[in-house]
């Protein structure tokens, strides 16, 4: 998606998590990307004081990151955050579900690694049990598919929330609705040119080379094209693109659910929980 295009779509795939937490995380073809990103925290600030042993800062491959665990329960719930946002960011979801399980944020390293081996690790470090119920918005969207097709025997189910686009299909379908020099911010944006420096082209074509995990519950809830200013910007002329890419995701998944909501930049919590709740149901089935 060109950069512009994927930062609207991330912008515009924000949770709107009672107080509405902003992401600025863009995919392009999502929505008109914000030039500015949300600053991510310092690996200072203290995870929240619950008494919980699994919260804190862990060693993963010579990089400390950060993690914040909630709640107790069989079933772990990691919520994967877009791009820039505060790793708190989908903490509203986490005050929801932490009287049903445990809960656990993370922040991710503000450099270019593998995020998907990073939290791998980091839940190892910090002897989080599993099963994993992963929540994924935007970036965070993408990367959960990636761990669960990394992981699928580790996965309870996976649900995302306006997700960045895999590249091939975005960069084989979309870019034929945007101009040279769309594409080409897209092609820059998928390389590395974002926030967080994430390569969402290694991330992709680790997907598509992995085999379904298609017993897992997948549910991909996405925003109506209501969220695009015009019709003719780039957001509004690669939706209906967006939209079958999430579509076809859940077709091959085989445990895949799609849902749209009628939404502007926000996605209402209790929609996004309504998906969660769906996964949760079939995953106990």
């Amino acid at each position: 998606m060109c950069r512009r295009l994927l930062s609207t779509w991330l912008f515009l795939a924000v949770f709107l998590l009672g107080a509405c937490a902003e992401d600025s995380e863009p995919p392009s073809a999502a929505g008109e990307a914000s030039s500015s990103t949300a600053d991510a925290p310092s690996s200072s600030r203290a995870p929240s004081t619950s008494g919980d042993s699994q919260s804190g800062t862990f060693t993963v491959d010579d990089s400390e990151l950060l993690l914040d665990c909630v709640g107790e329960g069989d079933t772990t719930m990691v919520l994967e955050v877009g791009e820039g946002a505060p790793y708190q960011a989908l903490s509203g979801i986490g005050d929801t579900y932490q009287s049903q399980m445990r809960v656990c944020s993370y922040q991710r390293a503000s450099t270019d690694r593998d995020v998907v081996s990073d939290l791998h690790g980091l839940l190892e470090a910090a002897k989080v049990p599993g099963p994993y119920l992963l929540v994924g918005h935007s970036a965070g969207g993408l990367l959960v598919q990636a761990y669960a097709a990394a992981y699928p025997e580790e996965t309870a189910g996976v649900v995302a929330v306006n997700p960045v686009p895999a590249w091939q299909a975005w960069s084989t379908l979309a870019f034929k609705e945007m101009t040279s020099q769309e594409r080409q911010g897209e092609t820059d944006y998928y390389a590395g040119a974002n926030g967080e420096s994430l390569d969402y082209r290694d991330v992709s074509r680790f997907i598509a080379e992995s085999p379904v995990p298609r017993e897992v519950p997948l549910h991909i809830l996405i925003s109506t094209v209501a969220q695009c200013d015009s019709t003719k910007d780039i957001c509004g002329r690669t939706y209906p693109v967006y939209e079958q890419i999430a579509r076809d995701v859940t077709q091959r998944w085989g445990e895949g659910r799609f849902s749209q909501v009628e939404a502007g930049h926000d996605i209402p919590t209790p929609d996004v929980q309504r998906a969660i709740d769906d996964v949760i149901s079939r995953s106990r089935q």
